[in-house]
């Protein structure tokens, strides 16, 4: 089936960019929402890494969180409160009509993905939750100075100020803004969920108890760390089988949907 993909940004107080990839319409199954980790972007940590090909024939909405990518960038520190991103993503699915989708987040999206299932689980049916576990990841982390800070996360920080159209001032109210609301497993989401992360992903410590508590389960990619697990096949397998279960019958499309062949 040809692929017909959509660039839309939704207006607001913080501007959306995301982009529609049509799958097949009668799959039986909702949209992809990709949720994407700190410093990244859409394009940067999915589509690079080979997701589309991997989903082929779901409908895939690629969401540039606020702060990254194309997205507007607040520079105040509870404009990114899991809340704000959560209802950020709702704006997103309400733009594009769509009453329920799968997510499939990874790291800083993944803990936002979360506040988004646990706060509007008729939104969510299924949701991949990787590279994320219940450790702090701003642990010992100078936010002030992350400039400088020698931390892993301040050391995370300063190597996304790499990436092309990153800004400083922007992520950092980000860093603040995500540490202020620290994450506690309890109440959990009633969706389905899947925990997927790196076997040398520290950053995913206790992902394990996390997914057990959950009554959910964790699948460990081997060999792979934080950086590199998005690409790997086994991530992908997992991800594929996990949102091909239970289809939910018929799914509209997003507005403007796919032309048809």
């Amino acid at each position: 089936m040809k692929r017909w993909e959509m660039e839309r940004f939704i207006p607001g107080e913080v501007p959306l960019r995301c982009t529609v990839e049509y799958g097949d319409p009668e799959s039986g199954l909702p949209p992809v929402l990709f949720m994407h980790g700190f410093g990244s972007h859409h394009e940067l940590n999915w589509v690079r890494a080979g997701w589309p090909a991997a989903l082929e024939g779901r409908t895939l909405i690629g969401l540039d969180l606020r702060g990254h990518g194309g997205s507007g960038r607040p520079h105040r520190d509870g404009a990114y409160a899991p809340a704000e991103i959560a209802a950020d993503a709702e704006r997103v699915l309400d733009a594009l009509e769509v009453p329920r989708a799968d997510l499939l987040a990874y790291s800083m999206g993944s803990r936002n993905a979360w506040e988004l299932a646990l706060r509007r689980p008729d939104r969510v049916r299924r949701a991949v939750l990787a590279g994320f576990g219940p450790r702090d990841p701003f642990a010992g982390a100078d936010l002030d100075r992350l400039d400088t800070d020698p931390s892993p996360f301040g050391r995370l920080f300063q190597s996304v100020l790499e990436v092309p159209g990153n800004e400083a001032e922007a992520l950092a109210a980000c860093a603040r803004g995500q540490a202020a609301h620290p994450f506690t497993p309890e109440p959990a989401p009633g969706a389905p969920l899947l925990f997927v992360a790196g076997e040398r992903d520290a950053i995913a410590e206790g992902v394990e108890e996390l997914a057990a508590g959950c009554g959910a389960r964790a699948v460990r990619v081997p060999g792979r760390t934080h950086a590199n697990a998005v690409s790997a096949r086994a991530f992908k397998e997992a991800v594929r089988d996990f949102l091909a279960r239970e289809p939910s019958g018929a799914v509209s499309e997003p507005r403007g949907g796919a032309p048809q062949a």
